[in-house]
């Protein structure tokens, strides 16, 4: 009656009753590992993907530059020499003569602008159809009469004076010569045609050279003042 243990039946029984549950939940274990094995393997790879796309750059190698020839200077100028400096430059001052008068008639021009006045001082001849500066002359060219310029009916109500500075070439007979009169300067250009009128009236004292008449360029200011003074 005793000869089986009370204990030995029920655990022969558990055993039968456990292993039902423990396939299952080993089959139940090995889907839940396959169904995350899946999920890993379908997983989205987008980002995995997109960190391993690179862009290729070609970096291209610099070639040095070439050095460049100094360009020629260009030729000088047909027709012109190069002037050299001086290799002895001289120390001493010439001799001067202190008794030696200054005469301007041998270093201003005669006719021609910056001329020199050769001939002057000889005998013989005077070309009149020269044009003589009054610097150059023996006798400048004097004033005899000159009528007094109008005055400008505006100006005078205005009681404004002014001056005009005349150019005009005095002829062998003492009048200027109409179409040698310029303005040089003018205060006031209502001045302008009276200065004229009155320069081709006027009557001078021809210029002379070597006691021959010439023509001569002068310069002469015609001042306009209002009546009670006077002109010079």
């Amino acid at each position: 009656m005793f000869d089986t243990l009370i204990v030995s039946r029920p655990q022969k029984q558990g055993l039968g009753r456990r292993l039902p549950g423990s396939m299952f939940s080993l089959v139940t274990h090995a889907l839940l590992i396959w169904f995350a094995v899946e999920a890993t393997m379908k997983g989205d790879t987008g980002p995995l993907e997109a960190g391993l796309d690179t862009t290729m750059v070609f970096l291209e190698e610099e070639k040095p530059e070439e050095p460049q020839e100094p360009e020629a200077p260009p030729p000088p100028p047909k027709g012109f020499s190069t002037l050299l400096a001086p290799i002895d430059i001289p120390t001493s001052i010439p001799p001067i003569n202190l008794n030696e008068k200054f005469d301007p008639r041998q270093f201003s021009g005669v006719g021609v602008e910056l001329g020199v006045a050769e001939g002057l001082l000889a005998t013989g001849p005077v070309d009149l159809t020269q044009i003589f500066v009054e610097a150059v002359v023996d006798e400048p060219p004097e004033r005899i009469s000159f009528p007094p310029p109008e005055y400008p009916r505006i100006l005078l109500e205005a009681r404004v004076e002014g001056t005009v500075v005349l150019e005009a070439v005095i002829d062998t007979t003492g009048h200027a010569e109409p179409p040698s009169i310029k303005v040089v300067s003018s205060t006031n250009r209502a001045f302008e045609a009276p200065a004229r009128d009155a320069m081709r009236r006027a009557l001078f004292r021809p210029g002379r050279v070597r006691g021959q008449a010439v023509r001569v360029l002068v310069q002469m200011p015609i001042r306009f003042i209002i009546p009670g003074g006077g002109e010079d």
